[in-house]
């Protein structure tokens, strides 16, 4: 064929920009769901500080029970002491006097535990407030990280079309038949349809190349096919002589 080494020097600088588009449509798959990835993270994190949450719900909710519990220990003791003024009998005196001293001694004991529930609370204020910051730093991060993948991913797919672009004005300077055969043969092997002769190996598929196929590939006469993988072979050192 006539100009054959310089076509495969061509083709060979054809598919330098398939590789290239080959790359970034591959890591575009990935990207989204490292995205999918990110926002879970901030669902988990908004989660994590619900449930630090909850227990400052239940102590006040706690709390709201003791005073209720309190409010009727009060009102027992009143009621009990109101009538203290209107008991003739002495037992019944001695009853009422008795059912005062337990509310009383119950309403302290409903006291302290609402004492401790006020200073619990507040430690949760102060934890939650904590929580809050870590919560709102993280979820910035993760934000950040996720306006990044989507930079990214937009410039790929302008680094894609501008690529695609030059490389389909630069395969117009191929010979049409042979680019029909790589373009069938890349298809079908990760966007690469030529290999180097690195030593006695495919730079394709690394398997040792028949003798007979090395010299062929040198002298550069005809297409010349890797025998395992298929891939147009081209040999540097033929185009250098």
């Amino acid at each position: 064929m006539e100009n054959l080494k310089e076509t495969l020097e061509l083709l060979y600088q054809l598919q330098e920009k398939d590789v290239k588009i080959f790359e970034l449509k591959e890591n575009l798959t990935k990207l989204p769901n490292l995205i999918d990835e990110k926002q879970k993270k901030i669902a988990d994190v908004k989660a994590s500080f619900e449930n630090k949450k909850a227990e400052y719900v239940r102590l006040n909710s706690l709390k709201k029970e003791k005073e209720a519990l309190l409010a009727t220990k009060e009102a027992s003791i009143a009621k009990h002491t109101s009538d203290l003024n209107t008991i003739k009998a002495n037992d019944m005196y001695k009853n009422c006097l008795l059912e005062i001293e337990k509310a009383k001694a119950d309403k302290s004991v409903v006291e302290d535990e609402i004492l401790q529930l006020m200073e619990d609370i507040d430690k949760e204020i102060v934890n939650l407030k904590k929580y809050e910051e870590e919560t709102k730093v993280k979820e910035a991060e993760i934000n950040k990280e996720i306006a990044d993948a989507k930079q990214t991913i937009e410039k790929a797919k302008e680094n894609i079309e501008t690529i695609q672009k030059e490389r389909d004005e630069f395969s117009k300077t191929i010979d049409k038949n042979i680019l029909s055969q790589y373009e069938r043969i890349r298809e079908s092997r990760n966007g690469q349809g030529i290999a180097t002769i690195d030593g006695e190996s495919c730079s394709g598929c690394n398997m040792v190349l028949r003798p007979q196929l090395i010299v062929q590939a040198t002298k550069c006469k005809e297409l010349v096919y890797c025998d395992n993988c298929s891939r147009i072979l081209f040999n540097k050192k033929g185009i250098q002589e």
